[in-house]
């Protein structure tokens, strides 16, 4: 049975939380902005145990909230859970994952949508949440279907997390997202204690991660090259070289566009990367084209690193995460970060909002490709908010958010993460840098 149709392309903000609709329309995609475990007054949900160890745990309740909060924003966009492709959630704690699981399991029973998981600590904007969720449905009156895929000798992510290998809707592969596991001792992979100087331990869990991925994604009609939208959850920014040159043996000729982000904890101990990321399984309307249009620099020509800027499918549109660099190609030992970046001045950081700076320089670039490649703000599907200080910057950046689609006539669906590596410095790839934006467009009709 499929759900009712919805005529609206746009859902009604159902927290005081996010400058962005409760669901966006794309096409056949509906997307799902960050939700919380609060009521619509901002009140964060509790259990209503007389003592945090009996009965109902903080965790479940808070996130038997967010599901509940879910399946009402679904049914606003004519759609139901049972048409969830994937779902991202952002835990304070990943020790809190079984709980969060128990409720996960109530509510997805049968075929449960792909999902990615991180530890994100106390940086949620809310204080006592303990999890945010946000993620992609397909719409109620889409003819896509909805297809569960599993593949026996890759590991199977199902009575851990709960999840399938692998979900496939029309065009589009959604594989879980995974740390670099077999799901019956951790991480299976990694340098020899007796040989402690030899190899890479973040090469290694990439290469176990994406090998998999090929796998599955053999069985879906797709490859590794058709990687179509792609984040770097990582524990440590010190290894991104190494994770970086291992997704570049297998992504090109045109790798995702990509953001790289630092996450407090992963789910497994010593899993040091999860790349989120999801494909295309071509066919005679959708393929995957590079666009450089609109842009001051490429990575690859600038930095030799391996994203691409700006990904066309059809009218859906992807770029990568960007910053307020626009002088990123500029290279040199001797290159300061002022020469770069576009932030507050290094002297006067009390006078000016170093956020909303960076936000609109951010933008600007953004807004260069948009333009170039025909699309404007009203296009933006999806967006991917990465904040390394959330609490501090969040309403500086909603000041800049705002002022930048004034008179657009449409907000895009939003997700909000924080980002900062395990030992708390900042997961952006720069450290003067608060902001990264993401961000997934399609032609509205």
């Amino acid at each position: 049975m499929v759900a009712a149709a919805s005529r609206e392309t746009q859902g009604q903000a159902v927290q005081p939380v996010l400058p962005a609709p409760s669901f966006n329309r794309a096409g056949d995609l509906v997307f799902v902005s960050s939700i919380y475990p609060i009521d619509g007054q901002g009140n964060v949900m509790h259990s209503s145990s007389f003592s945090p160890y009996v009965g109902e745990s903080e965790m479940a309740a808070q996130a038997r909230s967010v599901m509940e909060t879910l399946k009402r924003v679904l049914a606003d966009a004519g759609t139901r859970l049972e048409r969830m492709l994937k779902a991202e959630v952002y835990l304070a704690s990943v020790e809190d994952f079984y709980e969060f699981k128990l409720i996960w399991k109530e509510y997805f029973p049968k075929d449960p949508p792909v999902r990615a998981t991180a530890g994100v600590g106390e940086d949620h904007i809310i204080p006592g949440v303990l999890l945010n969720l946000h993620g992609i449905a397909l719409a109620g009156d889409s003819s896509w279907k909805r297809e569960v895929i599993h593949v026996d000798d890759v590991p199977d992510p199902m009575e851990a997390e709960w999840i399938p290998q692998e979900i496939k809707a029309g065009p589009f592969v959604f594989p879980a997202n995974v740390p670099a596991t077999d799901f019956k001792t951790g991480v299976p992979v990694g340098k020899l204690p007796v040989y402690p100087y030899y190899g890479s331990d973040s090469e290694m869990q990439t290469h176990y991660i994406v090998q998999n991925l090929e796998k599955v994604l053999t069985a879906a009609g797709s490859d590794l090259k058709q990687a179509v939208k792609a984040q770097f959850y990582e524990t440590s920014l010190h290894n991104f070289h190494d994770v970086d040159g291992v997704w570049g043996q297998y992504m090109h000729p045109i790798p995702p566009p990509r953001s790289s982000m630092a996450m407090r904890e992963l789910l497994v101990p010593g899993a040091l990367i999860l790349p989120n990321v999801y494909f295309l399984a071509p066919d005679a309307n959708h393929q995957k084209e590079e666009t450089r249009k609109g842009l001051r620099w490429h990575p690859v020509d600038a930095r030799k690193v391996n994203f691409t800027p700006g990904v066309q499918i059809s009218d859906w549109f992807y770029t990568a995460g960007q910053c307020a660099a626009p002088h990123y190609e500029k290279v040199g030992r001797d290159v300061k970060a002022e020469e770069i970046l576009e932030t507050a001045p290094v002297g006067l950081p009390h006078y000016w909002s170093d956020i909303e700076i960076q936000t609109e320089s951010t933008m600007v670039l953004i807004g260069e490709q948009l333009e170039a490649n025909g699309y404007t703000l009203a296009d933006i599907a999806d967006a991917r908010i990465f904040l390394t200080n959330a609490r501090r910057d969040y309403r500086g950046f909603v000041r800049a958010w705002r002022r930048l689609f004034e008179g657009s006539g449409s907000m895009p669906a939003m997700s909000l993460i924080p980002s900062n590596q395990a030992d708390g410095v900042g997961g952006i790839m720069t450290p003067e840098l608060v902001i990264e934006i993401d961000l997934t467009m399609k032609h509205r009709a």
